[in-house]
């Protein structure tokens, strides 16, 4: 759930988890947090609604590890059932390169 304060313009001010309500600073002040966003379609059974969660650090990848995990039971039994556990099964994982982090 986005903050926001009244003032000439509308600013975001924190960002609290939807799962543990805390607050997504870290410890220097930047807002830390992971969105989770659906919108539903024609022939759905929630047609027209569109949701936005926004989770913490922790809460979201505990959100990815029972995602893990129900994948993970649904395949435990296949022959390939391995093979499509890999982190790029859970969206678009990219993992930082030399030149995302910044030289110290």
């Amino acid at each position: 759930m986005k903050v926001t304060q009244a003032a000439q313009l509308d600013g975001i001010i924190d960002v609290a988890c939807d799962v543990c309500g805390m607050s997504t600073r870290n410890g220097d002040g930047e807002l830390q947090y992971g969105t989770m966003h659906a919108s539903w379609g024609r022939g759905s059974a929630h047609c027209g609604e569109t949701y936005e969660l926004h989770l913490c650090e922790t809460c979201f990848f505990s959100q990815v590890a029972e995602m893990k995990r129900a994948r993970w039971l649904a395949v435990m039994f296949d022959e390939e059932g391995n093979s499509s556990l890999g982190d790029d099964t859970y969206g678009r994982v990219k993992k930082p390169t030399r030149d995302d982090v910044e030289p110290s």
